[in-house]
């Protein structure tokens, strides 16, 4: 029998995945540098330097809680698996790839957040990472032997559709920083709070 449709355990893609994403939220909190503060500064100087982080800790923020979502959203797709085979191996790993780009868009925006190279750069890397997810998900979906037997089409669709309406946004926030960067940065935030509206899990009973 050939590799790639031999039934191989999905708990392991899973640990490898966990972990390489615990990874790449770990590198991002370390970029964020630390102010030197003299000893004879005066409150006001403190203060400052504290304050000169704010875009990169907010640029944190927003990566980590996209990260957290694509880690969401990872897992209860996998959980939707009841095998792989070696071609999803390859999917994975190129989800993997672009989520591990994430810190350096994240850095560069934080230090450069008024200019929109930096939310070009950022939506460019995001877009990449949800056109990994869908590939992979569109590989599955045609792969009926990976899937269990009971999701519904209905929730297969909607989770497809917001998949797509996800790559679009991501596309358009490339370009939208020329016109104003709090565009951009709108629907970054747009995008974490579409994934965060409730949705109905519906399953088809085998009975």
């Amino acid at each position: 029998m050939a590799l790639k449709h031999l039934p191989l355990p999905v708990s392991r893609l899973e640990a490898f995945s966990d972990g390489v994403i615990a990874i790449i939220i770990t590198l991002m909190i370390f970029q964020i540098k630390i102010p030197t503060i003299a000893d004879n500064a005066t409150s006001s100087e403190i203060w400052s330097s504290w304050l000169s982080l704010l875009p990169s800790l907010i640029a944190y923020i927003l990566s980590f809680v996209m990260v957290g979502l694509l880690w969401v959203n990872h897992h209860q797709f996998f959980h939707q698996l009841k095998n792989i085979d070696r071609h999803l191996l390859w999917y994975n790993l190129h989800l993997l790839f672009w989520m591990c780009i994430i810190p350096i868009p994240t850095q560069f925006l934080g230090l450069h957040f008024q200019k929109p190279e930096a939310t070009a750069l950022y939506g460019f890397t995001m877009f990449m990472t949800a056109v990994a997810f869908a590939l992979m998900r569109e590989y599955v979906h045609k792969s009926e032997h990976l899937l269990i037997d009971n999701l519904s089409n209905a929730l297969r669709k909607k989770l497809r559709r917001k998949l797509l309406m996800t790559v679009g946004l991501y596309f358009i926030s490339i370009f939208t920083g020329y016109i104003s960067i709090y565009i951009s940065i709108a629907i970054f935030v747009f995008i974490i709070i579409m994934y965060f509206m409730p949705q109905n899990i519906v399953v088809e009973s085998n009975a």
